[in-house]
């Protein structure tokens, strides 16, 4: 590859020139948060002069984890904490004014990279005609630990979602130099990424930042009291030794400590993470920099200028037994238990229902429809349909498609539909898909929507408002 240089408010970003388009890695759109920074909202950089962008940049911290051989390829990724970084891919530098699609990353809000990964960024790009940015923020205690209320000296809560906000408005600045729209921006995440762009419809400020949203197994629903936040918070500074007025403590532990104390307190089970006062990093109702429950925020209809896209795949829980996180059930006294952490006062009547609605289902599938449904479809489905009630335009998805896989034991899990939607199944970045046949059109049909969603607001089937329609892939 050669180099090439783009020129935007005052700084010179050098960048790589390939037959396919230009990738530029590694921009920094924030200080690095270190130091007295490490606890506080991201801070602007003003680049100027040469900015080296041939390099990616650093994922943030997190444990890596060993992954079975059928999950999607990652050629690797360094992390630190110096992550306020992302990566611009584009067909051309010119006044194109094309359809910008913004990938925020998901990863349980404990793990993630916008580099090494499966994706074909220039292929997706050079298909669609888009320029496609992919950002790095805080995740895990460094992003989303709620210290505010714990520490008494006001500790911004929701780092990592302030950290996205600054990277969306480098984009609203600098993006037409790099030959796309910033009047079109399009948001699309998975997850702990859903759920985060989900979480925007609460705040204030952020409305011209973008005007479409594609959650796959994420919504505007998964957002924790600040009480429940609090008291993780207090658990990790008692767990790390610190006193909670003892700021420069805090501000000196070292990374590895953080990573290994984050990880005691938070919950691996996948109902008590999601339940409500369920211990896990995520949002926080902080009245602050989240002004307002998200689905408060589209029910006022302040939204109803946006489009979005709502999915979730059809065994979404499956993953946690797949992955051995959770084990089965081994009576119905436990799965019970599962459901009352949802509905406490009525858990008995909801697991009779399920009972009745799947009467051949054994215990671990009734935990796992419950879950899928409950945390995922369910919460989709809720937001959507607010959105649509307050005159938004929303559409809604299923994704079902089995790998064939050791009998297809694995379903149609977590995650399962976010290669199809960026169009990558090769056997090499996708193992699962295998490049097959059903695996491409399946691909080729959602990341086509994918694109005409971006460039239109509009897809090829009805929207969610219409009887609820929900489109089936798979």
């Amino acid at each position: 590859m050669t180099a090439i240089d783009i020129s935007s408010d005052g700084a010179t970003y050098r960048g790589l020139v390939s037959a396919r388009g230009l990738s530029f890695l590694g921009i920094p759109y924030g200080q690095p948060p270190v130091g007295t920074l490490r606890f506080q909202p991201p801070q602007a950089v003003m680049a100027k002069g040469l900015v080296d962008a041939t390099q990616p940049g650093k994922a943030p911290p997190q444990i890596r984890r060993p992954v079975p051989d059928w999950t999607t390829r990652n050629t690797g990724f360094e992390t630190g904490e110096d992550c306020l970084n992302l990566n611009v891919f584009t067909p051309a530098a010119d006044d194109a004014s094309r359809p910008v699609i913004v990938h925020v990353l998901g990863g349980g809000f404990q793990t993630g990279s916008v580099n090494g990964g499966y994706q074909d960024e220039l292929g997706f790009i050079t298909r669609g005609d888009v320029v496609f940015v992919r950002p790095n923020f805080r995740t895990g205690a460094l992003g989303f630990l709620h210290l505010g209320d714990v520490t008494g000296d006001g500790a911004p809560a929701n780092r990592g979602m302030l950290d996205l906000v600054l990277a969306l408005e480098w984009v609203q600045a600098h993006i037409a130099d790099f030959g796309g729209d910033p009047g079109n921006v399009t948001l699309v995440g998975l997850s702990s990424g859903g759920f985060t762009i989900g979480a925007l419809f609460g705040m204030d400020g952020v409305a011209h930042l973008f005007r479409r949203a594609w959650m796959m197994s994420g919504s505007a629903s998964r957002i924790i009291d600040p009480q429940t936040a609090s008291g993780m918070a207090l658990d990790f500074l008692q767990q790390a030794g610190i006193e909670p007025e003892n700021r420069q403590a805090l501000e000196n532990l070292p990374v590895e400590t953080i990573l290994a104390v984050q990880e005691r307190i938070i919950a691996t089970d996948l109902g008590e993470r999601n339940s409500p006062g369920g211990r896990t990093m995520g949002i926080v109702l902080d009245g602050t920099s989240l002004k307002r429950h998200p689905l408060e925020g589209l029910a006022s209809g302040a939204y109803r200028d946006k489009q979005m896209v709502v999915g979730w795949t059809r065994d979404e829980a499956r993953m946690w037994y797949a992955f051995g996180i959770m084990q089965a059930p081994q009576d119905r006294a436990r799965v019970l238990s599962t459901v009352a952490r949802f509905f406490p006062d009525r858990s008995e009547a909801v697991l009779a229902e399920l009972e009745k609605a799947y009467p051949q289902a054994g215990l671990a599938e009734l935990e796992e429809r419950f879950l899928s449904a409950t945390i995922y479809r369910d919460a989709a489905q809720r937001t959507a349909s607010t959105h649509a009630n307050a005159g938004g335009r929303a559409f809604a998805y299923e994704f079902a498609w089995v790998p064939d896989f050791e009998g297809g034991r694995l379903g149609s899990s977590h995650g399962f539909d976010e290669p199809f939607v960026f169009g990558n199944v090769e056997a090499e970045r996708v193992p699962l898909a295998g490049g097959k046949p059903d695996a491409v059109r399946l691909a080729y049909e959602m990341s086509g929507a994918l694109l005409e969603f971006a460039k239109t607001g509009r897809i090829s089937w009805k929207e969610f408002a219409t009887e609820r329609a929900i489109k089936q892939f798979g």
